[in-house]
């Protein structure tokens, strides 16, 4: 009996302490010490760190926080395979692993992408992403992300990627989330990218939105406040191309 209540309360104190080390992590991300969230996270060496801590690799890529975007996306895809293959209904690593899929993508060549087959990856890890989490609204924020990057760097009709689609799944995924901070800013950014005047109304609209939309961290403050400096030259031209470079990681490689 005493043997069974202290093999017990050694349990608890592990799962306690494991319970400390993950929350440790989170407000690290939270206070916005990214790295040492994704080391805290990583040290856990267990499936929820190793998810968390794909989390916050992704929130790195967008803010740019990493020295390769392509390299920091491709160790958050292999770190998520073993989860994958153990549980392959696993929701937020499948949803990881179409985000990291997509700035993969974004991140590699032209010819990368074309001989790679990586447009077709992404949208398979979309699909398997939605299958799995069918009511996840994420699964249209995705969506609308794969194709607006594809009618951007390719030209809309091209690979089955239309901007009405995007733009449409786009919109399901803010009325569903409105204070999404990622989800508006990212839809935003990419609408003002495109370098269409015609765009720039819907644009201006989710700025204007997120501008009411309250902050829950480090992460969602930086990121609202990059999308502020556009929101105060939406309507230059000039002036909003120039600050729109090199403002969130959504750029696709030349070449």
């Amino acid at each position: 009996m005493r043997l069974f209540l202290s093999l017990a309360a050694v349990l608890l104190m592990t799962a306690s302490a494991f319970a400390a080390s993950l929350d440790t992590a989170r407000d690290l991300f939270r206070s916005g010490n990214y790295a040492a969230a994704q080391d805290a996270a990583l040290a856990l060496d267990t499936v929820e760190g190793q998810i968390f801590a794909a989390e916050i690799k992704g929130a790195r890529i967008m803010l740019m926080d990493v020295a390769d975007a392509k390299d920091t996306a491709k160790a958050a895809l292999k770190s998520l395979k073993p989860i994958l293959k153990a549980d392959p209904d696993n929701v937020e690593a499948l949803f990881l692993r179409a985000m990291h899929q997509g700035f993969r993508t974004r991140s590699s060549s032209s010819f990368s992408i074309l001989m790679g087959g990586m447009i077709g990856d992404t949208e398979d890890a979309i699909e398997a992403f939605a299958a799995a989490a069918p009511h996840d609204p994420r699964a249209d924020a995705l969506r609308g992300a794969w194709h607006l990057g594809i009618v951007r760097a390719a030209g809309d009709g091209r690979f089955g990627a239309s901007l009405d689609d995007g733009m449409a799944a786009y919109d399901r995924a803010v009325a569903a989330m409105p204070e999404d901070v990622a989800v508006i800013s990212n839809y935003a950014f990419s609408l003002i990218v495109m370098d269409d005047p015609a765009l720039l109304p819907r644009a201006k609209d989710l700025l204007l939105q997120l501008e009411t939309t309250p902050t829950i961290d480090a992460f969602t403050e930086e990121t609202k406040a990059r999308m502020m400096r556009l929101l105060a030259v939406i309507d230059d031209p000039d002036a909003l191309r120039e600050t729109s470079r090199g403002l969130l990681n959504t750029e696709e490689v030349e070449g």
